[in-house]
């Protein structure tokens, strides 16, 4: 299966404003993500948000965690979600 960002896989992402859309392709060049915005009243960034914890989360759970705690990533940040200022 490919990852979800890439071009057989891209990101499929709803926002209610240019503002926000021009947020999240900024977001997605950042981190060089293949991606689709659409403009829809009901808002929907759920794929932008599993991409990066997909590129962020170790191979290893047991690996030490990248925010820099010192714990590990399954007791720190492995059941947090990933927040974004949109």
């Amino acid at each position: 299966m490919y990852p979800l960002g890439s071009k057989q896989r891209p990101i499929i992402v709803k926002v209610r404003t240019k503002e926000q859309a021009e947020k999240v392709a900024e977001i997605c060049d950042q981190h060089d993500f293949t991606y689709i915005i659409g403009l829809e009243l009901t808002e929907d960034i759920s794929d932008l948000k599993k991409a990066i914890k997909e590129r962020i989360t170790p191979v290893n759970p047991y690996d030490l965690c990248p925010c820099n705690s010192g714990k590990k990533y399954k007791f720190c940040c492995s059941k947090k979600s990933v927040e974004l200022d949109i």
